[in-house]
């Protein structure tokens, strides 16, 4: 059995090779399917955000080569982009697995060293898996070690303090561009989990007005009434794309929502006043052609790393402290699984003992029911039990010692805590 991880994220590959890697939650089940047609895989976890797209899974059978399936997974997810993606794929194997997760979910490997999000889409991605019928015992043990063990270095680290997220970097770099922001109207593209936030880090600039786009006009508008702001459909954004100052755009798309030609017509509406976009989406929310335009300031995911440098640097001695965590916690987790591999052994010699037990005693009973004394009867069990239970061990280490196997004579020294020399087995015992 072997655990296994290969993925790919933005630390080695840009923006435009990560974005046809992208898996909708929608896509997640077919995508595990698709994983476990691999031969040998029987359990599979697919983690896919914005910055990473990762499949862990169990391999049942011996391999010489685990990351096979997973680099052949990862790589149909965009055939036609093999030759880019290929050098940028990493993968880990058995405990390596449980290190790089941890460090994932601790936040470490995160473009924003700290963010909180990433823990809480690792939790939704095991669940997602878990109620699909894609975990087993080797995956479910690995994901609740982390979920723990992240917890508990976020906490310890302090690394999970005054938090830093995509969405908080977002709004400070439009406050680079803007900053009458009461006069400013601010149009959100989506409702998920990126936008709640970008939406509580506007509150703070009293915005002008706020608009929500999204598929589902009910959850815009659940979004925008806790600010004032009102909703309106994806397929309404050109309308309202000219009352926008600024733009954030994260909505599960698989194409863009804004073109470089609405672009442009709102800009004309607007009379070439500046507008600031920021596409938080991946797959990309907005066409990249959008950045030609001269009124345009877009960015993009791959932007934020500049800003990103900085948090590091502001959290280095907070991820020192959290990487010895994760390499304690991973140390341990090993040792416990190297425990679990005794524990078929461990479970079939007490189910021996207990039968020799049972069997053993039934004959005792049977004495006292045919008259012996307790006395008797106690001193049969005791005796009878005794030579059963090291009459095979007996038997082994004799043979051992006939056949010059001193190794499993040690071994069984140090098993059973044997001291001394100990006497001839011949010896009678005293009376």
């Amino acid at each position: 059995m072997t655990l296994a991880l290969v993925g790919l994220n933005h630390h080695n590959a840009p923006l435009s090779v990560r974005e046809p890697l992208a898996v909708s939650p929608h896509d997640f089940v077919q995508e595990l399917r698709r994983m476990q047609d691999f031969s040998g895989v029987d359990e599979a976890v697919l983690l896919s955000t914005c910055n990473r797209t990762e499949i862990y899974y169990r391999i049942s059978e011996h391999t010489e080569q685990p990351l096979e399936p997973g680099r052949s997974w990862l790589m149909d997810l965009a055939p036609q982009s093999r030759q880019k993606i290929e050098p940028l794929i990493y993968g880990y194997a058995d405990i390596a697995v449980a290190r790089h997760l941890l460090r994932v979910a601790a936040g470490l490997d995160s473009q924003i060293i700290g963010e909180p999000q990433i823990l809480g889409q690792i939790k939704q991605a095991y669940e997602l898996a878990h109620q699909s019928g894609f975990v087993g015992q080797s995956l479910h043990g690995l994901f609740q070690f982390v979920f723990l063990a992240a917890k508990q270095i976020r906490h310890d680290s302090g690394i999970g303090l005054h938090p830093v997220s995509i969405a908080s970097l977002s709004v400070r770099l439009a406050e680079e561009i803007f900053d009458d922001f009461p006069t400013r109207t601010a149009l959100l593209i989506g409702s998920g989990e990126t936008m709640q936030l970008v939406s509580q880090h506007l509150s703070r600039l009293h915005l002008s007005r706020l608009i929500v786009a999204n598929r589902s006009l009910e959850r815009a508008r659940q979004l925008a009434q806790p600010q004032g702001g009102y909703a309106i459909t994806l397929d309404e954004v050109p309308v309202h794309l000219a009352e926008a100052d600024l733009v954030f755009a994260a909505a599960q798309v698989s194409e863009p929502v804004l073109t470089t030609g609405q672009v442009r017509t709102a800009l004309e509406r607007r009379r070439h006043a500046p507008v600031f976009i920021m596409d938080l989406g991946l797959p990309r929310n907005v066409d990249p052609g959008v950045a030609a335009l001269p009124e345009v300031f877009l960015y993009t995911l791959d932007h934020l790393e500049s800003l990103a440098q900085d948090n590091r640097r502001e959290r280095h001695r907070a991820a020192e402290t959290a990487e010895e965590a994760v390499e304690r916690a991973v140390a341990e987790h090993a040792l416990h699984l190297k425990g679990r591999m005794a524990t078929p052994t461990i479970c079939a010699l007490r189910e021996q003992a207990q039968k020799t037990r049972r069997a053993t005693l039934e004959q005792a009973l049977q004495l006292l029911h045919h008259g012996e004394s307790p006395e008797s009867a106690l001193d049969f069990l005791a005796h009878t039990l005794t030579n059963r239970l090291i009459h095979l061990p007996t038997v082994q280490l004799r043979e051992a010692a006939q056949e010059g196997r001193e190794n499993l004579i040690l071994a069984a020294r140090d098993l059973f805590g044997l001291e001394g020399g100990g006497k001839d087995e011949n010896t009678p015992d005293p009376p």
